[in-house]
């Protein structure tokens, strides 16, 4: 997998997952759609530039480190989600 591939996809599931519960969960039809989106064009440009800067467009990553990073975005989402929610309640 390319390192700007898997850099995308920590970040956006990070920066989603955030929006999702920032939201309440409850985002639907046009506004989901256009934060999404907004994210996503948001999370490329920030990658292609982080990238670029260190000049690691072009590298490659191993499948199993692919893997535990992208689980491990999933894992810092929900734990943030969960400091956030218990710092509110």
């Amino acid at each position: 997998m390319k390192l700007i591939t898997l850099t995308e996809y920590c970040m956006f599931i990070f920066f989603a997952g955030v929006y999702l519960a920032v939201t309440g969960f409850t985002a639907r039809d046009l506004g989901l759609y256009i934060g999404i989106a907004l994210i996503y064009t948001f999370v490329h440009m920030a990658a292609k530039r982080m990238l670029a800067k260190r000049g690691k467009e072009a590298a490659d990553v191993r499948i199993l480190y692919s893997v535990l990073l992208i689980t491990a975005s999933v894992f810092v989402t929900v734990l943030f989600i969960v400091v956030l929610a218990s710092l509110s309640a």
